[in-house]
């Protein structure tokens, strides 16, 4: 083998040496790189993690602001439906309670009638046993409506339904009591229809 020969075969033995040592240098370069892009796509995801964290957050206080709406929504419209009931039933008792009144009179006209009647003709009269059943009926009718009589005689005087028409004193009875009834008194439901105006002990 001619020297020629000879330096070219260590010439090509060097070769492969040089790119390995070449490829040694360039590994931990390209793994850094790597590593570093690793490094950015973790971040890049967690910026979007927290982004995606802050979108929800505001979507859920969203969410329950509008729920707390509806809550106070369907209270304030329970509330006025109860109003609306409560004021379209005051104004029917108001009605029914100033048709009622007017049938006061026909009651106290019954009351005085039978009375001179019994004084005039005696208990057992048949025309008087007539009327008093006329007149059950008509109690019935108005007892049906929710009329009821006020009471009064004995009861202690009570200026919301009692109207004392004058005073008395009476040793045998407590103060503030009502003596007499002069004119019966009566309700309907809450609603007074007529104060009972009576006569009322006053002692002292």
């Amino acid at each position: 083998m001619s020297i020629k020969e000879e330096k070219k075969k260590e010439k090509n033995e060097e070769m492969p040496k040089a790119g390995q040592q070449e490829e040694t240098k360039q590994a931990p370069e390209s793994a850094e790189k790597q590593s570093e892009d690793w490094k950015k796509q973790a971040e890049e995801a967690k910026a979007q993690a927290k982004g995606a964290e802050e979108k929800l957050a505001q979507s859920e206080a969203r969410l329950a602001a509008a729920a707390s709406q509806f809550v106070r929504l369907q209270a304030d419209f329970d509330n006025f439906r109860r109003r609306t009931r409560e004021n379209e039933a005051k104004a029917e008792d108001a009605c029914t309670a100033k048709v009622l009144k007017e049938f006061l009179p026909v009651l106290d006209n019954f009351d005085l009638a039978l009375a001179q009647m019994k004084k005039d003709a005696g208990e057992g009269n048949a025309y008087i046993k007539g009327f008093e059943l006329l007149k059950k009926q008509f109690d019935k009718i108005m007892d049906s409506f929710g009329v009821k009589e006020i009471e009064a005689l004995g009861a202690h005087f009570d200026p919301h339904v009692h109207e004392a028409v004058m005073m008395v004193q009476k040793d045998d009875a407590e103060d503030e009591t009502i003596a007499m009834v002069f004119q019966k008194g009566y309700m309907y439901k809450d609603i007074v229809l007529r104060p009972a105006k009576t006569q009322v002990v006053h002692n002292n």
